[in-house]
């Protein structure tokens, strides 16, 4: 019986793909090492990364030599033949795992198209320049030991979870190659209408508000935006409204002594007498009953 590969530390042998807007990143291999198991020559139509965590190592690609020291990085292009040179009498581990970013076909995002891009364009440089050498990296231990805890460990969630971990480790690293800002201005999905009238509550909330006013602002319909704050919020626009009037009313209970009608007129609502039936509704107490555990 053929004696089974063991290793204590990383070793990540599943091809796993994490999806994104515009691409997948797809996981091929990775895996922590140590310099007395030799890396023979090989290319492939993939992207692979040699991160060093002690001692020293040797990349070699084509004709050039690239020393792997602590924190120092080597990212290889596709199509290039490369190997690490074995020096077992020195001792030295490393980090490598092998990668690619696939293309999704079909319609995406603008901004999602413009990350996809921005991220080829760099990883671009390894397959123009054979590959990308970093001598002294931000270092990436911490998330390495964070992934070899996540394996360990195995709660809930750590298979997705490590893959997420493996694509920022390439993203950390990447980021180092480029000074290039994104272009991409707003997360990637479609706004949540819901979150923003809410948010358009709180900056307004003593003055006039309606539906209408806030459905103008965030260019949609009053229907459309009662209809995704129920669905969201389980309440619906107007009475919101009037729930978040009454908690900023609290401050004012509990910093003055101001009339229940000034402070109607302070947080938007109509008279002192809402403000009461407010709170009995959604306190089971009276303004006056609130106020007087505070004073």
């Amino acid at each position: 019986m053929l004696a089974e590969y063991r290793n204590q530390q990383i070793y990540h042998n599943h091809i796993t793909t994490i999806p994104f807007g515009a691409f997948d990143f797809v996981l091929y291999y990775a895996e922590q090492m140590s310099q007395i198991i030799p890396v023979f020559e090989h290319q492939h139509d993939l992207y692979e990364i040699f991160y060093g965590i002690e001692g020293e190592a040797n990349v070699v690609c084509g004709q050039d030599s690239l020393p792997l020291y602590e924190n120092s990085m080597v990212l290889l292009g596709k199509n290039h033949l490369h190997r690490l040179r074995y020096m077992p009498e020195k001792p030295a581990v490393y980090f490598t795992m092998i990668f690619d970013i696939i293309p999704k076909s079909g319609n995406s995002s603008i901004d999602a198209e413009l990350e996809y891009r921005e991220i080829a364009k760099a990883l671009d440089k390894a397959d123009t320049n054979k590959y990308i050498y970093l001598p002294r990296a931000v270092s990436q231990q911490a998330l390495l030991a964070d992934i070899h805890k996540q394996i360990q460990d195995r709660k809930i969630g750590w298979a997705s979870q490590i893959g997420i971990l493996y694509y920022l480790f390439v993203l950390n690293l990447l980021r180092q190659t480029t000074s290039v800002v994104s272009d991409v201005k707003t997360p990637l999905g479609y706004k949540n209408i819901a979150l923003e009238a809410s948010k358009y509550i709180h900056s307004n909330y003593a003055d006039e508000l309606t539906i209408d006013m806030v459905a103008q602002q965030l260019n949609v319909t009053p229907r459309h935006v009662n209809r995704l704050f129920q669905e969201m919020f389980g309440r619906s626009f107007a009475h919101t409204v009037s729930v978040i009037r009454m908690e900023y009313a609290k401050k004012y209970l509990r910093t003055t002594n101001d009339s229940l009608e000034r402070i109607a007129m302070h947080v938007g609502l109509p008279s002192g007498k809402v403000l009461i039936r407010l709170f009995h509704e959604q306190e089971g107490m009276s303004p006056g009953d609130y106020r007087a555990k505070f004073h």
